[in-house]
C-alpha cells in the first residue's frame, strides 16, 4: 500500500512539474534586462534577439527582448525592395523597423511588420516570433 501511494504521489509530482517547466519554457521568450540608457538603440543595431521595447530612464533601462527568435540587422537598397515587394516575392516576410508602434508614459514599442499580400501590415512580437 505505501508503495502504491509513493508512487502515485511520483506521478503527481512529475505531472506538476513537467507541466510547469513547458508554462515557463514558453513565457521566457521574452526577458526584461537592466542595461545603460545610451545602449538601448546600439544594442538594436548589434544583439542578435529582437527588442520589443523599453521603458526609458535617465541612467538605466529595462529592455524587454525577445530571446526565442534569431535575427539580423541588414539595410536594403530601397529600389530593389520595391521591386521585390511590387513581384510578390516578400509575402510573408517578418521584420522589425526602427520605429516606434506605441509610446505609453516611458515605454516604448518597436514596430513588427510583415508583407501580407504584397502591402506591410503590423503584427505582435507573438506573431514575430512564429
Amino acid at each position: 500500500m505505501k508503495k502504491l501511494i509513493a508512487a502515485l504521489l511520483l506521478i503527481i509530482c512529475l505531472t506538476f512539474s513537467i507541466g510547469q517547466g513547458q508554462a515557463l519554457a514558453e513565457e521566457s521568450c521574452e526577458k526584461i534586462v537592466n542595461q545603460g540608457a545610451a545602449t538601448v538603440e546600439t544594442g538594436w543595431f548589434k544583439n542578435e534577439v529582437a527588442t520589443i521595447g523599453w521603458y526609458r530612464g535617465n541612467i538605466t533601462t529595462d529592455v524587454k527582448y525577445d530571446v526565442c527568435t534569431p535575427t539580423a540587422v541588414i539595410r536594403f537598397n530601397s529600389n530593389d525592395w520595391s521591386k521585390l515587394l511590387k513581384e510578390g516575392k516578400l509575402d510573408g516576410f517578418r521584420y522589425e523597423v526602427y520605429s516606434y508602434a506605441e509610446k505609453d508614459g516611458n515605454y516604448q514599442n518597436f514596430l513588427f511588420r510583415q508583407i501580407q499580400n504584397g502591402q506591410p501590415q503590423t503584427i505582435t512580437a507573438a506573431q514575430f516570433r512564429q
